[in-house]
């Protein structure tokens, strides 16, 4: 019996002194990881031009266009280049008439009228698709305003092209214009 007693002795002497221990907690903060890095998002770049259709067209839009809703009733299509204070637009008149129109578009950017044979020698035409097209590049670099335009025959009207905003930034996108012209087919009227 005194076997049993001296085993259970140290059991007790070891119970008695952790008796009187005050048990203290501590709040450790967690150990924050930090969530496995996103990579970057990739920017896709959009081919140079995208096949658009607006009201009775279509046309290959240039890198950078956005159609974007109309300001006026008047408007066929409205377009930003991204990046400039462009606003490019098309109408529809049933006149086609080169002096008054070039003359307006003068007045517009600060320029006085210019004569027929003046405005004509600075004209230049090709062709959209079959349809003649007159186009101009109108700046005044004093107050930095320009306008680029074309009209185009679908007779018995005419749709205009216009495109306003400084003339720097009219300058960079002038072969962009052009190649967006060049590319229209018009609805019921392609050859």
């Amino acid at each position: 019996m005194m076997q049993k007693t001296w085993f259970g002795l140290p059991l007790i002497a070891l119970l008695a002194a952790c008796g009187g221990e005050k048990i203290e907690t501590y709040q450790v903060p967690k150990e924050t990881v930090a969530a496995p890095a996103m990579p970057a998002p990739v920017k896709q770049t959009p081919a140079a031009t995208v096949r658009r259709s607006s009201p009775g067209f279509s046309a290959d839009l240039p890198d950078g266009w956005k159609e974007v809703p109309s300001s006026s009733a008047m408007r066929k299509a409205s377009y930003v280049v991204e990046g400039t204070a462009i606003d490019a637009y098309f109408i529809s008149l049933s006149m086609g008439d080169v002096l008054s129109n070039v003359n307006r578009w003068r007045g517009q950017v600060g320029l006085p009228n210019a004569s027929l044979d003046a405005i004509e020698a600075n004209m230049v035409e090709f062709s959209i698709n079959g349809h003649g097209c007159k186009y101009f590049e109108i700046y005044n670099e004093e107050n930095d305003k320009g306008i680029i335009a074309g009209i185009i025959d679908l007779s018995p009207s005419y749709w205009y092209f216009t495109a306003k905003g400084p003339v720097s930034e009219l300058k960079v996108h002038t072969a962009d214009m052009q190649n967006f012209l060049k590319s229209m087919k018009f609805d019921g009227h392609n050859h």
